[in-house]
């Protein structure tokens, strides 16, 4: 398995599978993501707008995709993820740029993008805490409880260093 920037596991394609389409380009309005950007901006010390626009593409579950220099097939319950090889940015179908919910996976991953252009880590997976917790400041803004695994995030965000033999 592929720990994915998104802290959700993506599984590496022991053959690829025939007949997945190839994940789609997607057109966000500009305004929607310097909208993010600009949150990113308020609620952390990120200089999100600076990166400008991720190339965006919608994929599906089961689908194989070009992920960080490997194939991997989409997992079921993976929502969205950051490829920080490519600088790119894919998100699961369903997805609508009107539902709250799914905007709020876009901006995981664009505060991603922001962490890793800021900083370097011990580990893709120890970016994921605050990422959250951004995402859940940003629900709640907005009425909708964001209804994390706490334990679940902090698990999966301990690098392979942190763990005892």
């Amino acid at each position: 398995m592929i720990r994915a920037a998104a802290s959700l596991c993506l599984a590496i394609a022991p053959n690829l599978a025939p007949g997945c389409p190839a994940p789609l380009p997607l057109e966000v309005a500009p305004e929607q993501i310097a909208e993010l950007t600009r949150w990113i901006e308020r609620h952390s010390d990120y200089a999100a707008s600076a990166l400008g626009p991720p190339p965006i593409f919608l994929c599906q579950t089961g689908e194989v995709i070009a992920y960080e220099g490997h194939d991997v097939v989409v997992d079921s319950e993976l929502r969205a993820a950051y490829d920080l090889r490519n600088d790119r940015i894919f998100l699961v179908l369903p997805w609508s740029a009107s539902d709250p919910r799914n905007l709020s996976s876009l901006l995981h991953e664009l505060i991603h993008r922001a962490q890793f252009a800021a900083r370097d880590w011990p580990c893709a997976a120890a970016t994921e805490p605050e990422a959250y917790r951004l995402q859940e400041q940003w629900l709640a803004e907005r009425g909708i409880e964001a209804g994390f695994n706490w334990f679940r995030i902090e698990i999966e965000a301990r690098c392979l260093s942190d763990h005892h033999p």
